[in-house]
């Protein structure tokens, strides 16, 4: 159907397809995932957020939590969002069920789409496990219309994320939440340049350097493709949006060339320091009982092969 169909019809058909939600979650509890699958190919191929018809989330919610982990996880993503938040024992269910969930490429964009979402909440920041959270190392690719990484820029996930005290969560969560496809939240932007200049500083850090400045580099190449990529990949930006997410991007750059610069720079000093510190050592650890003696005049010159000679030759006069 997915196939067949395209997003706007997919989206004007979502009612009657939703309807079927709680009978798939039901029958994938059995044993039987085909109707589970449809649903999911439906929604994912729709381009759209929550999917789900609203008056199907209620239903579906009190199924979900004597569901399958896989169902959990890969359905939550295309329910209406404020359900889920009403809702604080389906949010530690999906705690459980993301621990025992076996990994793929889609149940991690799942999983990274709602942990965002669980974390924009400050109400909900106490449900995350550090397991959880681990599962932006992942760094799964999310869709143009993920809900997760727009809302997930706030001040207060960049701040709990900054507190988990893991350089590579960090790093991933970063690479993940940056897009060309959304502007970040501004209180959450601007944790992310005290981010750069303070946890991603040091001489150590190059290579972390590296792969953020890569990343930057790619989404500014497509942000300077202007309004036409962004609609021939199903979601128009206007160009005002597009100039306020490049210049983001560039300023997050620039500070990240900065800081490595500045790293670069503290390590030439101090390579300086180390130098002069190992030849004071080396003055010092001359013993004053040698002395130094004239040695006796050797000549060199019964040392050296007979076609070498010290002597430069003289140049020919004319």
């Amino acid at each position: 159907m997915a196939k067949a169909e395209g997003p706007a019809e997919l989206r004007t058909k979502r009612k009657v397809i939703a309807t079927l939600l709680p009978y798939a979650v039901m029958q994938e509890r059995n044993g039987r995932s085909e109707m589970l699958d449809v649903f999911l190919d439906a929604a994912r191929a729709s381009r759209t957020w929550g999917f789900a018809w609203d008056r199907a989330n209620d239903l579906t919610c009190t199924l979900l939590h004597e569901a399958t982990p896989r169902t959990i996880v890969l359905v939550l993503p295309h329910i209406q969002w404020p359900v889920l938040t009403d809702d604080e024992d389906l949010v530690q269910r999906w705690v459980e069920a993301v621990s025992a969930v076996q990994y793929t490429e889609e149940v991690a964009r799942c999983v990274v789409e709602i942990l965002l979402l669980v974390a924009s909440d400050v109400t909900r920041l106490h449900h995350p496990t550090i397991d959880v959270w681990s599962w932006l190392t992942k760094r799964p690719s999310l869709s143009p219309f993920c809900r997760g990484r727009y809302q997930g820029s706030r001040r207060c996930v960049v701040e709990a994320v900054r507190g988990l005290g893991n350089i590579e969560i960090l790093k991933s969560y970063l690479l993940v939440a940056w897009s060309e496809w959304n502007a970040l939240r501004d209180g959450g932007f601007d944790e992310m340049c005290v981010s750069l200049r303070e946890d991603f500083g040091g001489v150590g850090m190059g290579h972390h350097r590296v792969d953020l400045i890569q990343r930057l580099d790619l989404i500014l190449e497509r942000l300077g493709r202007g309004p036409g990529y962004f609609k021939r990949n199903g979601r128009a930006l206007e160009e005002d949006y597009i100039q306020k997410v490049q210049n983001q991007y560039e300023n997050l750059k620039r500070i990240l060339l900065e800081t490595d610069n500045g790293a670069f720079s503290r390590m030439s000093y101090s390579m300086i320091i180390l130098l002069w510190i190992l030849i004071q050592a080396d003055i010092h650890r001359i013993s004053p009982n040698v002395y130094v003696c004239a040695s006796s005049a050797v000549s060199i010159d019964p040392l050296l092969e007979p076609s070498v000679s010290l002597i430069p030759p003289r140049p020919l006069r004319l």
